[in-house]
């Protein structure tokens, strides 16, 4: 399952969610959860903001993308951290910001155990001269968003999963909005969790006190290209 997350705190997903979240599930948090992060801080320890989510991601086995304001001297990106089983793989940072933000240069992927995922923030999925990365072999491709459902960005989304033969998850603040393969929206959610099941290739049941949960994949670890 993929659990989406916005106008909460870390801890409060934790204690409300927790019991629905099992290994290789992946979550997906808008920037409210964690806010304004000073990066050389966090990095260096004097600040442990990212501390409990990475360890929560280890104990449970599971994927997180959490999206923030990383402060980096006199500098703010609009940001998203990806953290596969209590190992940060890399921070994807909006290359169109919005005013009061620094662009970055690339649009990352990243492989994890769960495959290799693509991450827009915000308005970056509008501008389809950023979107090889996500036409090269992804499994995933996830749209985190600092608004609340944007128009555009659905629009854009959509061309993008017919492009890619893929679905695009777009999270906003206010809903998450699933995109299929065909370019068409399969759903939309509101409120401040959603969760979506994702199709892949190689599915068998998984059950809770012998009931189907959800349809999982049979293999986690999935050959990227």
């Amino acid at each position: 399952m993929i659990f989406c997350f916005s106008d909460i705190d870390f801890d409060k997903v934790v204690e409300e969610y927790g019991a629905m979240i099992s290994p290789n599930d992946i979550l997906l948090f808008t920037r409210e959860v964690v806010g304004l992060v000073d990066m050389p801080a966090e990095l260096s320890g004097k600040t442990s903001i990212f501390k409990g989510i990475v360890e929560y991601s280890g104990d449970k086995g599971v994927i997180i993308v959490v999206a923030m304001r990383a402060k980096i001297g006199e500098k703010i990106f609009n940001s998203a951290m990806v953290i596969d089983n209590g190992h940060i793989l890399g921070v994807s940072d909006e290359i169109t910001p919005q005013k009061g933000y620094v662009g970055s240069s690339t649009v990352r992927t990243y492989c994890t155990s769960r495959g290799k995922i693509c991450v827009f923030v915000d308005s970056d999925i509008c501008y389809p001269s950023l979107w090889q990365s996500a036409l090269s072999g992804c499994r995933y491709i996830f749209n985190l968003n600092s608004s609340d459902t944007d128009n555009e960005r659905i629009s854009s989304a959509k061309t993008l999963a017919n492009a890619s033969g893929k679905y695009v998850l777009c999270k906003f603040l206010d809903s998450g909005v699933c995109i299929n393969s065909y370019g068409k929206i399969e759903s939309i959610k509101w409120g401040k969790m959603t969760a979506f099941y994702l199709p892949l290739t190689f599915a068998v049941g998984r059950t809770v006190k012998s009931k189907i949960k959800f349809v999982d994949e049979q293999d986690s670890r999935w050959r990227t290209q």
